[in-house]
């Protein structure tokens, strides 16, 4: 399922790439068959004041605060005060660095978060243990510009407990200033040889999963694999890493990345993206490029939850609508530099980010093709948390 929806996504991206001012239309908006029940119209535009608004949002079940757990730099922060403006609702933004991290707050309890943004393994595991409400879909009714290829997903079959938010890839950036033969394999993180004269200047991810993962798959397994040997295998390789890395990061490989401080990291396209292009007060470095190994890399999607228990829920759910309509989505992702998975705010998206499609930071049909699910069981639960201790502990 998955290895179809990322060729459907690689050919809508080519074919919006290829049109004149990026104006072809992708694929249909209809929602998949078996969505959740939904509104058929989308809100109206901002400034509806009255009680009972086109919207259909009830503005006296609205909370004063809204509480939101996300990634870094992974949000227009202007769209929150464009939901403060239109709702009367303060968004309270914290930030994490890793799917764990968040977990771990979140299975602490009384976290204070209403809104969470996990990625797909990260779903699966907060749907096992409990840790998110089942979402009133009634009170999103953008649900329907979703493109049916990311819904019903294998961490969420019946689509009750999340909403697609974006959709990434993680490889390779590097400086072309300091690599004259254009890397195209891991080796170039892995192979001492070629990574000692860049000492300092390397990063990768502080993830359990992608940066154990990205070994893995160095050496030619899976990036799930769990057979004792091969973890050792990459356990070794990472350890025999580490001091040639300036850190493990995975907040700010963007800024460093554009400032030259780092000149080839593990990063994810996105971040690439905004290292390519600037982000507010970061100004963009022309010469980062991105690539996904020969070897392979991972695809993933991010999704917004509920956090459970959030006795803001309905006011989450209102947020979460906020963020899928269209223009709302476009202006998100034209900032952020990810993949939406928005039908209609494709359509909307600036000729500046279709271009940056077009020079690598989103996957050709031939690189879906290497692209890897992070995958969460029962038996891989503990292992890589072990693998990943011994590592940084090393």
């Amino acid at each position: 399922m998955h290895k179809r929806f990322w060729l459907l996504m690689a050919a809508a991206l080519i074919a919006q790439i290829l049109a004149a001012c990026g104006s072809a239309a992708p694929a249909s908006n209809e929602p998949a068959a078996q969505a959740p029940a939904q509104a058929t119209e989308a809100p109206a535009g901002a400034g509806e004041a009255s009680s009972a608004p086109a919207d259909g949002v009830d503005r006296s079940k609205l909370s004063s605060e809204l509480f939101v757990y996300n990634w870094s730099d992974y949000i227009d922060e202007t769209i929150l005060t464009d939901f403060e403006t239109e709702y009367g609702v303060r968004v309270i933004l914290e930030t994490y660095d890793s799917n764990e991290d968040m977990l771990a707050k979140i299975r602490a309890g009384n976290s204070g978060y209403d809104v969470i943004v996990p990625s797909d393994y990260a779903v699966d595991i907060a749907i096992k243990e409990e840790l998110v409400e089942a979402i009133d879909f009634n009170n999103i009714p953008n649900f329907q510009f979703m493109k049916p290829e990311y819904l019903q997903p294998y961490f969420d079959p019946d689509q009750k407990f999340s909403v697609p938010y974006m959709i990434g890839t993680t490889g390779i950036a590097y400086n072309q200033k300091f690599f004259p033969t254009p890397p195209d394999s891991w080796a170039a993180l892995f192979d001492s040889a070629q990574l000692e004269q860049f000492q300092g200047k390397v990063s990768m991810l502080d993830d359990e999963r992608e940066s154990i993962g990205a070994a893995l798959v160095y050496l030619g397994k899976s990036i799930n694999e769990t057979d004792p040997a091969a973890l050792q295998q990459a356990e070794e390789l990472l350890i025999a890493q580490k001091p040639l890395l300036a850190a493990y990061n995975s907040s700010d490989t963007n800024r460093k990345m554009a400032g030259e401080e780092y000149v080839i990291a593990h990063m994810w396209n996105g971040a690439a993206g905004q290292a390519y292009s600037g982000l507010d007060d970061l100004p963009g470095n022309p010469d980062i490029r991105y690539f996904i190994p020969k070897e392979g890399g991972t695809i993933w999607q991010d999704n917004l939850m509920v956090v459970k228990g959030s006795p803001n829920k309905y006011t989450a759910e209102v947020f979460i609508n906020f963020l899928l309509r269209p223009e709302i989505s476009a202006r998100n992702t034209d900032y952020i530099k990810y993949i939406t998975p928005n039908v209609e705010a494709e359509k909307l998206l600036s000729q500046e980010t279709l271009d940056l499609y077009a020079k690598g930071f989103a996957p050709t049909e031939e690189e879906v093709e290497r692209l890897q699910w992070i995958k969460r069981s029962d038996a891989n639960n503990t292992v890589f948390s072990d693998v990943w201790t011994k590592v940084k502990s090393s």
